[in-house]
């Protein structure tokens, strides 16, 4: 009976230390995670509380140009090819303008002609006006006839009238010259913005043929002239307003931080894949379109609000309990909860508007990954 009694308690003991072992040996697998607590000094700080939205640059209206002529005739010069640069005013491209030219010369040459008949007109005015008038001084003292005065004004009236018309014909061959310049000028194609060729649309020796518009000979555009649309999510538009500062990268520089503002917030929605986005205008600055290219797929980050010298905790120090928003604080050797008012938060911090002081210590969370033993 003994006997059975010691097996009994050595079964016992047994299936304690079996038990013990287990457990340990259990609890030292599951126990990834150990639970801690931190210290936090509270102190003063800035929080930026904002919304990541995904966006396109493009060009902006104005920055492609189609540069086109309004003259007919065979290309005679074309200077630019596709991906050269060219700067405002500079000559693209001159068409055969020998035919105008020989109109222009005809036309001086006419205008030149119609003067000259001009002086002798207003020389033959003149000699009539003296005429009429002598002859009005003789009529008085009764030394020539009512006859010699009317003639003498007859004249008067029709040298009067060639002059007029020349004067007319000289004025209406200049406008017909002014038209001619213009004319002349469409043959020679000049840059109107500075930028980079992406089209070429015909070649030196081919004609083009001028009709109700412009033909179109080369697309010039300018790299300096970008915008970025931002696609904001309509959950997200309501915060969004105009002038508000907007941090973005693209995936070709994602350590490069570009900044601007938003100009513009178009108030018709765009609808993909059954998400309805509204449309924010970024102006891109000059200096920044070195990196950027059109149809670049942008990440934005737009800062709603910014506060500067506040009070800030970790976000993790701020906990929801009981419907309210908690810290725990130290004033002593146990931690305290203390009901506080928050404020706006960003990703690190959370600004506290009251129920905290500077220089208090809170206690934080922490989630510290055990150490694993060594491999066997």
């Amino acid at each position: 009976m003994e006997k059975k009694k010691r097996y009994i308690v050595f079964g016992v003991i047994g299936i304690i230390i079996i038990a013990i072992v287990i457990s340990f040996v259990v609890i030292r697998k599951n126990k990834e995670k150990i639970k801690e607590e931190e210290s936090y000094k509270v102190k003063k700080g800035e929080v930026i509380h904002s919304t990541e939205q995904t966006g396109i640059i493009k060009s902006q209206v104005g920055a492609i140009v189609k540069v086109g002529t309004r003259a007919t005739g065979v290309i005679t010069r074309l200077r630019y090819q596709v991906g050269d640069y060219v700067k405002k005013g500079e000559l693209i491209a001159e068409i055969d303008d020998r035919e105008k030219l020989a109109e222009k010369r005809n036309l001086i040459a006419q205008i030149e002609e119609q003067k000259k008949d001009l002086e002798a007109k207003e020389a033959q005015y003149s000699y009539n006006k003296l005429n009429y008038e002598r002859e009005l001084k003789l009529l008085e003292k009764e030394f020539t006839t009512r006859d010699n005065v009317d003639k003498a004004k007859k004249e008067l009236d029709v040298s009067r009238a060639q002059v007029e018309v020349s004067r007319a014909k000289i004025k209406e061959a200049t406008e017909r010259l002014n038209t001619l310049e213009v004319s002349l000028s469409y043959h020679k194609i000049y840059s109107p913005i500075s930028g980079y060729v992406s089209q070429v649309t015909t070649q030196e020796g081919e004609t083009v043929v001028a009709g109700l518009s412009a033909v179109n000979l080369i697309t010039i555009i300018d790299p300096t002239k970008l915008e970025m649309w931002i696609y904001v999510d309509e959950t997200d538009i309501g915060r969004v307003k105009k002038g508000m500062k907007v941090e973005y990268w693209v995936d070709a520089y994602r350590k490069k931080i570009f900044t601007g503002t938003i100009s513009m917030i178009y108030p018709q929605p765009e609808i993909k894949e059954n998400i309805v986005y509204y449309l924010a205008i970024l102006k891109i600055d000059p200096k920044d379109t070195e990196f950027l290219k059109p149809e670049m797929t942008s990440h934005a980050k737009i800062i709603i609000e910014e506060k500067k010298d506040v009070i800030v905790v970790p976000n993790s120090a701020v906990r929801f309990e009981e419907g309210k928003n908690v810290v725990y604080v130290k004033t002593g050797d146990k931690p305290v909860r203390r009901q506080v008012e928050i404020g706006i938060r960003d990703d690190r911090f959370t600004e506290i508007i009251s129920g905290l002081k500077e220089g208090e210590i809170v206690t934080i969370p922490v989630i510290k990954k055990s150490q694993p033993g060594p491999k066997k």
